[in-house]
C-alpha cells in the first residue's frame, strides 16, 4: 500500500469534516488521480521522485479534485493551508533546535550540502552557486521541479504554495540568521540567501533575473558581501 503524505491525509481530512455526504466519492477520485500523476512520472529520476511523491503529485490531485466541490480559489487556499501548517511545524522545531548555543552558525553549510543532495540537477533544480562560505548560503534557482511539474498540469498557481513554505519554515529562526529571497520561480524569478550577521541598511547587491544582472538596493546582513 502507498505511503500517506502529509497532503494525502489533510485532504482526506478536508473531505470528511466538510462534505461528508461526498467523502468516498472524492477520496476515490484523488486516489484515481494521484495513480495516474504517478504513472506520468514513473520514469522520473529517484531523486525527483523524492519531490513529486511526497509534494508535488499529491498536491495537485488535491488540487483538482477539491475543485469538484468548491471553486478554484478556494481550492488553492485550502491546499496552501495544508503546506504552510507543516512549514509553521517545521520552523518550530528547527528554531528550538537553534537555541543550542552556537549550532546557527552551521546552517548556511547544512544548505549548501542539501541543495547539492536533494535539490540539485538529479532532482530536476538547476541551482547557480553565487557564494558559499563565510556564513553564506546564495544560489539562483534557474530551474525547479515544482515549478514544471505544476506548470506541466495546467496549474502554475500551485506552486506558490511550496515557494511559500521556504519562507514561513526559514524565516526569523534565530536572530543572528537572515533567509531572504527575490521571489520565485512560481512568481517569476528566483534568487535565494541564508546568511548571518548584522544589518546593514542600503548595502548595493547583485540581483539575477534569470540570465539577465541588474542592481538594486536591500538590506544586507554582511558587511562588504553582495546577495541575491
Amino acid at each position: 500500500k502507498r505511503k500517506e503524505t502529509y497532503l494525502s491525509r489533510d485532504f482526506r481530512e478536508t473531505a470528511a469534516l466538510r462534505f461528508p455526504a461526498q467523502a468516498k466519492e472524492l477520496n476515490t477520485a484523488f486516489d484515481m488521480r494521484l495513480n495516474a500523476l504517478l504513472a506520468e512520472n514513473v520514469d522520473a529520476s529517484k531523486e525527483k521522485q523524492y519531490h513529486l511523491k511526497r509534494q508535488i503529485l499529491p498536491g495537485i490531485a488535491a488540487y483538482e479534485t477539491l475543485q469538484r466541490v468548491m471553486p478554484k480559489e478556494e481550492a488553492l487556499q485550502i491546499v496552501h493551508g495544508y503546506v504552510e501548517r507543516l512549514a509553521r511545524t517545521s520552523h518550530k522545531q528547527l528554531a528550538a533546535l537553534l537555541h543550542i548555543p552556537g549550532l546557527y552558525r552551521l546552517v548556511p553549510g547544512v544548505f549548501v550540502k542539501s541543495t547539492r543532495s536533494i535539490f540539485g540537477p538529479a532532482a530536476g533544480f538547476a541551482p547557480k552557486e553565487l557564494q558559499t562560505g563565510n556564513g553564506v548560503w546564495r544560489v539562483d534557482m534557474m530551474k525547479c521541479p515544482y515549478h514544471d511539474t505544476c506548470t506541466e498540469y495546467g496549474c502554475p498557481e500551485l506552486c506558490r504554495c511550496f515557494c511559500d513554505s521556504d519562507d514561513i519554515s526559514y524565516t526569523g529562526l534565530h536572530p543572528k540568521l537572515i533567509w531572504e529571497r527575490s521571489m520565485t520561480l512560481g512568481v517569476e524569478m528566483t534568487a535565494v540567501i541564508l546568511h548571518e550577521g548584522p544589518i546593514q541598511p542600503n548595502a548595493k547587491v547583485a540581483c539575477w533575473y534569470g540570465e539577465k544582472e541588474g542592481h538594486m538596493k536591500v538590506d544586507d546582513g554582511i558587511s562588504g558581501a553582495v546577495w541575491v
